[in-house]
Formats: structure tokens, C-alpha cells, sequence
């Protein structure tokens, strides 16, 4: 009997449909896919607190204001993971931590501007020094046309993920 349920797991992970497409949890894309971005989001963030302390997604903003320059919350959140609510406190903390600054925009005097200081210029300096080493160490293992390829992959998935995803398709019922 034990066989048979370990025959049973077996097959199950290896469920395909006709396509090839894996649909057990184990192997299905979504799942690897988030479980590969948690652990690299935690191996910034754990080497972002060691070093800089905390609020530990402070990197993701960080990062972003240095690669894209001065931008809204709003902006903020539309280029990361994080919820309205959460960038506002940690641009808040950075701001006290002196690693950002805050500015009324003069034209539109709802809309606040959020910058790195120059103290943020280094911070993101080292981050970015740090994640490009993660990055290459991470990527070695694959040569260069495979990185080339999985870099198109990446392309096409997130291109198919704005239309899959990105419409006002409702993927709330199950049924």
C-alpha cells in the first residue's frame, strides 16, 4: 500500500497536460517562480538589513529611485511588489533615515516627489554593487546563449503576463 501511494505522488508530480505544460504544484511555473523571487528578495533584504538596517523592502525602493530617478509613491508601487501603504512607510523611514528626501512638486502641489539624497546615491551605489554581484553569481551557470534565451523568455512572459493578467479578465472564481 505504501508503494502504491508513492507510485501515486510520483505520477502526480509529473502531471502534464498535452502540451507538456506541468500542473502539479511542485513543478508548476508559478509556484518555482515565486519561490525563486521570495528567495532572492530575502537575500537582498537580509543583506540590506545587516547593513543599512531596517525597514528590509527599503532595497526595492531604494533601488528603483536610483535606477529610475525622482518619481511619486504611486510611481514607486507601480515598479515594485509593494502595497501603497507600505511604500509610504518606508519612504517615510528612509526619509528619517536621511537616505530620502521629500518635496512638494511646484506644479502640482498635491503630488510629493520622492528622491534619493546623497546619502541614498551611496547606499544605492553599494546596493547596486551587491545585487550585480548576486546577479552574476546567480546567472554563471548558464552560458551565454542561455542567458540570452532566458532573457527572451522573460521578455515574452511578461508580455503574455500584461495580457493574461493585466486585462480586466476576473480570475476570481473558481469555477
Amino acid at each position: 500500500m505504501a508503494v502504491r501511494q508513492k507510485q501515486s505522488l510520483v505520477e502526480k508530480r509529473e502531471t502534464r497536460d498535452e502540451g507538456g505544460i506541468r500542473l502539479d504544484l511542485e513543478h508548476r511555473s508559478f509556484y518555482r517562480l515565486s519561490l525563486l523571487a521570495t528567495q532572492i528578495n530575502r537575500a537582498i533584504a537580509n543583506a540590506y538589513v545587516k547593513n543599512i538596517g531596517r525597514p528590509a523592502n527599503a532595497w526595492k525602493v531604494v533601488t528603483v529611485l536610483g535606477g529610475f530617478g525622482p518619481m511619486s509613491a504611486s510611481q514607486i508601487h507601480a515598479h515594485t511588489t509593494l502595497e501603497m501603504d507600505k511604500v509610504t512607510r518606508i519612504v517615510d523611514n528612509l526619509v528619517e533615515q536621511g537616505i530620502a528626501t521629500r518635496e512638494q512638486d511646484k506644479a502640482d502641489r498635491r503630488r510629493v516627489t520622492v528622491a534619493l539624497s546623497a546619502r541614498g546615491k551611496k547606499v544605492n551605489a553599494q546596493l547596486e554593487e551587491m545585487i550585480t554581484a548576486m546577479e552574476y553569481e546567480f546567472m554563471v551557470i548558464l552560458n551565454r546563449g542561455e542567458r540570452e534565451a532566458l532573457y527572451d523568455f522573460l521578455d515574452r512572459l511578461q508580455s503574455r503576463a500584461d495580457q493574461v493578467f493585466g486585462s480586466k479578465r476576473r480570475w476570481g472564481s473558481f469555477a
